[in-house]
């Protein structure tokens, strides 16, 4: 495997509330922009930032060290982390679908939850990505498991106006009048955030229009990290 320094090299934590780094947070950190040294990877989004070996190598989609840290040195492939994120959450997050189908290959559980309830479906509908979303569902993803805010993967890719990934899930049979914890079908949902495209996707494949919101609440949000 790399030397972790390769790694760590390009991940720098930054304030919690921050949402991505950018190329300018070491000049900011006075670490500065230039490095004599290739850049082989992109920088980690904050808030799913990975901490062991396995996951850091899936995270940046190292195949080869990935596999073997299966094979030879003994690393669960459904190792987590204190957030129990597993090596197949942190490659579906950082779209590397080469990742996800090895880690599948070594029966890596493809419904395994983190702390927010998300599954790798979710995840990898959370970051438009497409080819991860469809080898998931390819091997048997459940497109009904909800987050804990009664999410599914399919309110996600609405909330995200992802067309291409919706129609992937429908296709599964994701349920398309399903409700979040706030009474919010896919259809509602993609009226809340202005998605008229989607909302008209949705019609179009069956949606019910007449669903009502049951919750008079307002404030809806979607956990990215």
């Amino acid at each position: 495997m790399k030397e972790d320094i390769d790694y760590d090299a390009h991940t720098i934590k930054g304030p919690k509330r921050a949402r991505w780094y950018t190329c300018l947070w070491p000049a900011c950190l006075g670490r500065g922009c230039l490095s004599s040294k290739r850049q082989e990877f992109p920088l980690y989004s904050i808030g799913y930032d990975p901490v062991g070996q396995l996951q850091r190598a899936a995270s940046v989609g190292d195949v080869a060290s990935v596999g073997r840290l299966i094979k030879f040195y003994g690393f669960h492939v459904n190792q987590c982390d204190s957030r129990h994120r597993t090596s197949l959450h942190y490659a579906c997050a950082h779209n590397h679908p080469d990742v996800v189908r090895l880690l599948l290959s070594y029966n890596a559980n493809i419904d395994v939850l983190d702390d927010e309830g998300c599954t790798p479906l979710i995840k990898a509908a959370q970051r438009d990505n497409v080819e991860c979303v469809s080898i998931l569902l390819t091997q048997d993803a459940d497109p009904h498991v909800m987050d804990f805010s009664g999410n599914t993967a399919l309110h996600h890719a609405v909330s995200r106006g992802n067309t291409a990934i919706a129609s992937n899930l429908l296709e599964c049979n994701a349920d398309i009048d399903g409700k979040t914890e706030y009474g919010l079908t896919p259809y509602k949902l993609a009226l809340f955030e202005n998605q008229h495209q989607m909302a008209e996707f949705l019609m179009q494949n069956g949606a019910n229009a007449h669903s009502v919101v049951q919750s008079k609440r307002y404030c809806f949000f979607f956990l990215q990290s």
